[in-house]
């Protein structure tokens, strides 16, 4: 098998230093495609080619200079998104420049209807994310998802409008979405004398939840599940803008992780892709050493059936002939016997006999069917026959009633498997007489 390995496709540092460091011309015919190919995979990977002088200052001993190769959109990403933002993310201090979704989320906020914990609540709306919160927070609740969406969108993460007709919108880049909730925090409150006596059943005092004035800050990829969903919650010790801070960067590693994951991906995908190429290109060939195998034993066996069956019409034609012979001999013992009984003469009906037997027994000569003739009936030189064909010529000799046909051997199952038996070998009778 050979060693070669199948051609990948170049990758954008590859195509780069191949653009720079050959002619276009030459760099067609080395890959085997356009020079207009090469040109568009350069203009969709971003890849600088040189100026039409290029080469020819170059052969007069010019300089020229490279053109860098630029970023990725990936890359640029990686190197904005890795950056931390700090530790601390500070709230706008004028309402008036907030984010079009924070002024939208006030909006919808002091709109809404309160629930039993005083919280406006709504998951449906298409255009902002799953928010539960006093009205006395939606200031604050809003200012920080300003925050979030302006150290965020800047990178290519976008907050996107819901598909569903029913559902909160989320963040999303490269088909990869992750879920925003803006909860407040809801705390126990010491129950009161008279709320004690209507939870006095067995039950002991009836417990009371309160919002906090904290707000939690909830993220998820699943829209409906919660496995990997993470929380940051302001408290005394963690303020809300160390909160915000710990939220964007979170936002940042998510898609940084996802980035490197299907970059990965890709990169297993074009291994396994080049595996699998070997492994077919390893199939055809043995695949292709196993029909060339076979192929020499089939032409094998073309050769010793046209040997073997030329042999064979040989001794079919040899016992044809011995029964000619014989029939012609007893015809001509009944005429000797006849002529003595009769002093010479015979009857009309004897020589009607003769006549009949005499025309049976020369149809049981192989010349009255053409054999035999060298070029058919003879030997022949294998090495000379074409490989595959076409083979020397054979005819289908009758075979005589004296050499009857061996019957192939009969099949019998036994148990669970099959076993062959061979039928019993009948005696060639017609051998006994060669010798004459």
């Amino acid at each position: 098998m050979s060693d070669e390995t199948p051609q990948k496709e170049l990758t954008r540092e590859e195509l780069y230093e191949k653009v720079w460091s050959t002619p276009g011309t030459k760099l067609a015919e080395e890959l085997g495609i356009s020079d207009v190919a090469i040109t568009k995979r350069c203009k969709k990977l971003n890849v600088p080619r040189p100026s039409r002088g290029y080469w020819a200052k170059l052969a007069a001993g010019r300089k020229s200079p490279k053109l860098p190769l630029p970023p990725t959109p990936d890359e640029v990403f990686l190197k904005s998104a890795e950056q931390s933002v700090g530790n601390e993310l500070s709230l706008p201090e004028s309402m008036e420049s907030l984010h079009e979704l924070a002024a939208a989320l006030i909006a919808k906020i002091k709109k809404a209807h309160v629930d039993s914990d005083k919280r406006a609540s709504f998951y449906g709306d298409r255009t902002l994310p799953e928010v539960k919160v006093t009205k006395a927070q939606a200031e604050r609740a809003a200012q920080a998802f300003h925050v979030i969406l302006q150290k965020v969108e800047p990178l290519g993460i976008t907050f996107r409008k819901a598909q569903s007709s029913y559902g909160p919108a989320y963040f999303q880049k490269s088909h990869d979405r992750l879920y925003l909730k803006i909860e407040e925090e809801m705390i126990e409150k010491t129950p009161t004398a008279r709320r004690s006596r209507y939870s006095g059943y067995g039950y002991g005092l009836r417990e009371e939840k309160v919002p906090s004035g904290r707000l939690i800050f909830s993220l998820k990829t699943d829209r409906y599940g919660s496995s990997d969903e993470k929380e940051f919650t302001e408290s005394e010790r963690l303020p809300l803008d160390k909160v915000l801070a710990r939220v964007v960067n979170e936002i940042r590693s998510h898609y940084v992780a996802a980035q490197k994951r299907r970059k990965a991906e890709a990169i297993q995908r074009e291994k396994d892709r080049i595996e699998s190429e070997i492994r077919h290109k390893k199939y055809l060939e043995e695949r292709a050493i196993k029909e060339a195998e076979e192929a020499k034993k089939n032409h094998a066996k073309a050769l010793k059936k046209t040997a073997k069956k030329r042999q064979d019409d040989f001794l079919k034609a040899s016992e044809w002939w011995r029964m000619f012979e014989s029939a012609n001999a007893f015809i001509v013992a009944c005429e000797h016997r006849w002529k003595e009984s009769q002093s010479g003469e015979l009857t009309s009906e004897q020589v009607e006999w003769i006549t009949w037997a005499r025309n049976i027994s020369n149809d049981l000569s192989p010349f009255a069917l053409g054999y035999p003739e060298p070029s058919k009936d003879g030997a022949f030189n294998p090495e000379e026959v074409p490989f595959g064909g076409p083979y020397p010529e054979i005819r289908d000799f009758p075979r005589p009633p004296t050499m009857p046909k061996i019957p192939p051997p009969v099949v019998e199952q036994r148990g669970y498997g099959y076993s062959s038996t061979p039928a019993p070998t009948r005696y060639p009778f017609w051998l006994r007489h060669q010798g004459r």
